[in-house]
């Protein structure tokens, strides 16, 4: 008797539980990848920008390399549950850069000034996907990219470059922190391809390899 009334006590304990989720079931959306979608990410970048010159038959290519910062905003919304299509602007600048100048087999490294800057920035458009319920991503992004050098002590020499094709890749990992926000972490490479025109015969190509950290904000 007193078994039977153990089981019927825990059986009872189970459907109030029970009861307790269809009555306060979970709100929509909740933890779910579905809907309006922001995504804010900084943090370090390290690469560098290689800038090829061919003049008369004679080439040569300025290296320049750091460490410096990157800022990601993405905005869209999802297609189905956890995929995003979304549009990014990407930008990331180094100061100081180290540069590294090859000529006729001659190699000259120098260190630029903090007031020397080389800038890259992106406007495209891509696609993220969840894998859940680990929350990991997987983001491409595709557009347009341009290089910019800038020196705060003479504006004069400040150039911007024109637009070439640029593409960023991402792996990240999320945690919820609450209903729709979340924080995480993620290693994304980026590219940059540019050809300068010019109206006569020296021909100019900038290319850029970048790897990064980003740190995100997002909701969704």
């Amino acid at each position: 008797m007193k078994k039977l009334l153990i089981v019927c006590i825990i059986l009872l304990g189970f459907s109030q539980l029970k009861a307790q989720d269809v009555i306060t079931p979970k709100p929509d959306g909740y933890h779910r990848h579905d809907g309006f979608y922001l995504s804010l990410c900084g943090g370090p970048v390290f690469g560098s920008v290689m800038d090829h010159i061919n003049s008369y038959g004679s080439a040569s290519t300025l290296n320049m390399s750091g460490t410096g910062g990157v800022f990601d905003l993405k905005i869209g919304g999802a297609i189905k549950e956890n995929l995003i299509l979304h549009a990014a602007i990407i930008s990331n600048a180094v100061t100081g850069p180290t540069l590294e100048t090859t000529s006729n087999m001659h190699i000259t490294t120098v260190k630029a000034p903090d007031t020397f800057g080389v800038g890259e920035a992106m406007w495209g458009v891509g696609v993220t996907y969840y894998v859940m319920p680990s929350n990991i991503l997987v983001s491409g992004t595709l557009g347009l990219g341009k290089f910019s050098l800038t020196d705060t002590k003479d504006s004069n020499n400040n150039i911007t470059t024109e637009g070439g094709l640029s593409v960023q890749l991402k792996l990240g990992k999320e945690w919820w922190v609450s209903k729709n926000w979340g924080l995480g972490v993620g290693l994304t490479y980026g590219a940059t391809k540019v050809t300068n025109e010019s109206t006569g015969n020296p021909t100019e190509e900038l290319g850029s390899n970048r790897f990064g950290i980003l740190f995100n904000t997002t909701f969704n």
